[in-house]
């Protein structure tokens, strides 16, 4: 096919033909070839969404309102050239704004007296339709540089940090072999140079920087031309912060969207960072491993023993932490809100501290089966996560006649003591399942055998019944196959049937103190 004398339409035809022959080829395909067929059509993508960005442009400019009833849009029914090319493509509104918005930042023209007319980023320009950066790269340089300018105005500053930019997208790890990283912008006519003499190993080398690092890059040079500029554009994100209340499915999940401004994301995540430590690491090879210090153990503010990292000998397999990323971030922001409202300084409603309220029937609390109604929820809980609250959560246990009448009230007696949790932080030195890292200031109290249980005694809350578990552990420890108990006065855990056919109960916990054998 000649390409002169092909249309758009021929060449199109043509790519889908090669799309099909590579597909049908992938079956036997090494993972080398994949990869050079990634460069090779990601070279494609980047002429084509050249050509769409130019197009755009084009449309929007022969639709521009000084035309009126002349312009290109209005002529074909639409009152804007977003709409008549989005329903002209069928893509999106959002994707033809884009398109428009950068076409019209990089287009360049010539006047009605044959004069040139450059465009706003004559250097993005050039290297986005030679195929030298993409569409995301070009984007996002024109879009923080505009910011600057529209509070600046146009100076040699703007132009040379343009450069500067383009020259970072198009360096390569090769051109970088041969001078320096930290080279002043005025080498990046050379690399745009090489880059047109050696387009074919330019496409194919990989770039000194990613298109996420040109865009902090982007950044930190527009702080730098315009620092008075920090102020309303934080103003601005502070005016669009918020946490919407959670809105409740069909499906008893409550769904909601949050936006955080620099500042609230960084306490944000410096808070989850703090528990979103290793919590179950994948299980290691049974192999001992040794560590050694030469503290024994202190006390922390809040009165729980820490103990030090000492000598210990571990073969014990660790349990696999199924989480994805978001779950283990929800359990983190669980976990600080627990700590929040515990805390004496949190707000009082009605004179007590925050308070979930579950309602369950005694026989259902009694058999172990059944469900159990939160306040503010319409959907119900199982009676496993109703025997999880009881065991770090005070209850009272209400009986209510046919009727619906209250005819007694319990007592509660079920918590740790201060006392009882500071000696279960020295026994146990945090979570006591295998693997699990996570502190005793950060554990609930685990009743070894449930509260409800027959065998255990009213009002009877003793440190040999007791054992530390994490707040992910303690939600799964009710269900799970492994088994916890206590001998001796010291929690063991009896692992599943898959890992020890015998299931040998086995001592646990991070004590260090101790002998480590």
């Amino acid at each position: 096919m000649d390409l002169l004398d092909a249309s758009l339409g021929d060449i199109a035809a043509r790519l889908r033909e090669l799309l099909d022959l590579e597909r049908g080829a992938a079956a036997g395909t090494s993972g080398d070839a994949l990869l050079e067929g990634a460069h090779a059509w990601e070279d494609i993508g980047r002429t084509g969404d050249a050509a769409r960005t130019w197009v755009a442009a084009e449309i929007a400019h022969e639709s521009r309102r000084e035309l009126d009833a002349a312009g290109l849009a209005y002529r074909h029914g639409f009152p804007s050239a977003k709409k008549l090319l989005a329903a002209t493509t069928n893509i999106s509104e959002r994707t033809a704004a884009s398109r428009i918005a950068l076409g019209q930042r990089v287009r360049s023209s010539v006047s009605i007296s044959g004069t040139p007319n450059p465009s706003f980023f004559p250097v993005v320009e050039s290297a986005f339709f030679a195929g030298q950066v993409g569409v995301d790269v070009a984007a996002t340089i024109c879009r923080t540089l505009s910011e600057v300018v529209n509070r600046t105005g146009w100076s040699d500053a703007t132009d040379r940090a343009e450069r500067h930019l383009v020259a970072a997208a198009t360096a390569t790890v090769r051109h970088d072999r041969d001078s320096h990283a930290d080279a002043d912008i005025e080498a990046d006519t050379d690399a745009e140079a090489d880059s047109d003499t050696e387009a074919g190993t330019v496409a194919r080398s990989p770039r000194l920087y990613t298109v996420e690092e040109i865009g902090r890059l982007a950044i930190r040079i527009r702080e730098h031309l315009d620092p008075d500029g920090a102020e309303p554009r934080d103003s601005t994100k502070q005016s669009l912060r918020g946490f919407s209340y959670p809105k409740v499915g069909a499906d008893g999940m409550a769904r909601g969207r949050y936006a955080l401004p620099p500042l609230q994301l960084g306490v944000f995540l410096a808070a989850v960072d703090s528990i979103l430590s290793p919590r179950t690491p994948d299980p290691a090879p049974a192999t001992a491993t040794a560590t050694t210090t030469t503290a024994a153990g202190a006390e922390s503010a809040d009165g729980d023993v820490q103990a030090e990292p000492a000598q210990s000998f571990s073969n014990e397999p660790a349990v696999v932490d199924p989480r994805t990323a978001e779950q283990k971030l929800l359990d983190a922001v669980m976990t600080l809100i627990d700590m929040a409202a515990a805390s004496p300084a949190a707000s009082r409603l009605n004179g007590a501290a925050p308070t979930v309220n579950v309602h369950v029937s005694l026989d259902d609390l009694t058999a172990g089966r059944g469900v159990g109604w939160i306040d503010g929820s319409t959907e119900p809980i199982p009676i496993s996560a109703v025997n999880q609250l009881q065991c770090d959560g005070d209850t009272v246990l209400t009986v209510l006649g046919r009727e619906g009448q209250v005819l007694s009230h319990g007592k509660t007696r079920r918590l740790a003591t201060r006392r009882q949790r500071k000696a279960l932080a020295a026994r146990d030195g945090g979570c006591v399942m295998p693997g699990c890292t996570v502190p005793p200031s950060r554990c609930q109290a685990h009743h070894v055998v449930p509260w409800v249980s027959h065998t255990f005694l009213p009002g009877r809350t003793d440190i040999d019944n007791l054992a530390l578990l994490c707040p992910f552990h303690h939600s799964t420890i009710h269900t799970s196959a492994w088994q916890l108990e206590m001998i001796h006065g010291k929690p063991h855990i009896r692992p599943p049937i898959w890992l020890d056919r015998q299931r040998t109960p086995r001592a646990v916990g991070q004590q260090r103190i101790g002998r480590p054998w």
